[in-house]
């Protein structure tokens, strides 16, 4: 018989009780980590990392304060594990899908048989163009990579000069990565319209040189949009370096195109590729790999 009171349908079976889940070390060190991430994500980035409280983290991450504190005994030791993090997780970011259409038309207007010199520097100009175009709005957007360079700019004030060792060797080996990558696609560039590095930049650091140029002045025309964003999007339409073609141009795009464009010369023994229009899909690809 009923006693007229009804048991919700999600209610434990009478005499079981309801427990969580325990979590793993490594799970609770990951929900930790990531709560605090997008903390950083909306708020932003300071040397002393306020807006971070651990208790907010915790309950964000949904584990138990027991076995937050076991990992991080004090919010300082959270906080240098962060730190170390943001400079870990920030990776380069894929923009291929963004940048396939425009080169897939611009391979198209090469046409099926091999380019000659003036249409294949139109297209290296043009290709150039639109990958920092993209490349700058994506990295623009990212609220990850303004806390990444929130990092780079501040982690020499930190008072621990064994966590400021630690971030450096971190932010060192994310740097690394960049260039390996951009070093990478811009002979990979190279190699497609018959060009190769300017002495004294030949050999197999030649490349590497530049890659490392490129991030380094892009960083630098991206902290400064973060006060004057404009500076990404306020263009000019010009035939730039050489180029037949009219486009628009913002002032990092321009300069970042002429510092490649300084950097490499025709190779006597080679060039453009035949098969400049498959080339160009494929620099999109390996950029989307990389």
């Amino acid at each position: 018989m009923s006693d007229g009171r009804q048991r919700s349908s999600d209610a434990p079976p009478s005499g079981v009780s309801r427990t969580r889940r325990r979590l793993s070390d490594t799970e609770t060190e990951r929900r930790m980590l990531d709560a605090a991430l997008a903390t950083l994500a909306e708020h932003g980035m300071s040397v002393g990392l306020d807006d971070v409280r651990l208790e907010d983290v915790i309950r964000a991450a949904g584990v138990s304060r027991t076995s937050a504190y076991r990992r991080w005994p004090t919010r300082d030791a959270f906080v240098q594990d962060l730190l170390v993090e943001v400079a870990r997780r920030t990776t380069v970011l894929s923009v291929a899908a963004e940048a396939s259409a425009d080169v897939d038309a611009l391979a198209g207007s090469l046409g099926d048989g091999p380019a000659d010199a003036a249409s294949a520097h139109d297209a290296l100009v043009e290709l150039l163009r639109l990958a920092f175009t993209v490349d700058l709005a994506a990295a623009s957007r990212s609220a990850q990579f303004r806390t990444y360079l929130g990092l780079q700019a501040t982690f020499v004030g930190l008072r621990s000069e064994e966590l400021r060792t630690r971030i450096a060797q971190v932010l060192t080996e994310s740097e690394d990565r960049v260039a390996a990558r951009g070093s990478a696609l811009v002979a990979a560039a190279a190699d497609a319209f018959g060009l190769r590095p300017v002495p004294p930049l030949a050999g197999p650091d030649g490349f590497g040189v530049v890659s490392r140029a490129l991030s380094a002045t892009t960083t630098g025309f991206l902290v400064a949009a973060l006060a004057t964003p404009a500076l990404l999007t306020d263009t000019t339409v010009m035939a730039a370096h050489g180029s037949s073609r009219p486009a628009e141009w913002s002032t990092p795009v321009f300069v970042l195109t002429g510092l490649v464009l300084s950097s490499v010369e025709p190779d006597p023994d080679a060039a453009p590729a035949p098969d400049l229009a498959d080339r160009l899909r494929a620099l999109v690809v390996a950029a989307g790999a990389s």
